[in-house]
């Protein structure tokens, strides 16, 4: 259903990260993520394990996951959903079939059952409702039976635009955070909505945090 973001060519990137006159934002920050640690907390013991980042990528997590034993493959996921729908009004271009094939051949394009992690990030809070049900289904697909993905929402329904990070990984436990500008998510998205959303797979784990960001693991 979606493709590699290497099978067609890049299309002249339009960015849909708009700054918030007036709203300050720190430019990066570390903080503790409970689910990061239950997310390699799953590997202990293992080696050679593929895993797969839909952020921007970045020598931190490339160098964490090598000294750890195992490969990190990138999808920059939100940078080809710019691309594909940036121009003009982001969310009604997620409607254009002609646009949504051209992002499909781009992004997603792996193996069924080829990945044991992927670490999503913020990545889906950008996608319309039928794009969102039609990239959790191929993430369902292109993990193996036990395989997990760590995902992250803001909490915050009364914020029109929300903080988009890159995600660089410090220690198990612990991310920097480093913020590339704000943009408008396509839903507040409540805890059963998120259920609903991932309601195929296994097991869905969310971990309460201090801010308003909210972390989930979610197991096929």
């Amino acid at each position: 259903m979606f493709g590699n973001e290497e099978a067609s060519p890049r299309t002249a990137a339009v960015p849909a990260l708009v700054p918030i006159a007036g709203k300050p934002a720190l430019r990066e920050f570390t903080r503790q993520s409970t689910a990061l640690g239950q997310f390699f907390q799953s590997f202990h013991g293992q080696l050679g394990l593929t895993v797969l980042d839909l952020g921007v990528s970045n020598q931190e997590n490339t160098d964490f996951f090598n000294h750890l034993g195992h490969r990190l493959r990138y999808d920059n996921f939100v940078r080809s959903l710019d691309e594909s729908f940036g121009d003009g009004d982001f969310y009604k271009n997620q409607e254009n079939e002609l646009r949504i094939e051209a992002f499909q051949a781009k992004v997603l394009n792996f193996d069924d059952d080829s990945l044991d992690g992927v670490l999503v990030w913020d990545a889906l809070q950008y996608l319309s409702p039928a794009m969102l049900e039609a990239a959790v289904s191929q993430l369902h697909s292109i993990l193996h039976r036990g395989g997990q993905l760590l995902a992250v929402f803001h909490t915050d329904e009364k914020m029109i635009e929300v903080p988009s990070y890159s995600y660089r990984i410090q220690e198990r436990n612990r991310v920097k955070l480093v913020n590339r500008g704000h943009r408008r998510p396509a839903q507040y998205f409540t805890t059963r909505a998120l259920e609903k959303v991932f309601r195929n797979f296994d097991q869905v784990k969310f971990f309460l945090t201090q801010d308003s960001l909210r972390e989930m693991i979610v197991r096929k």
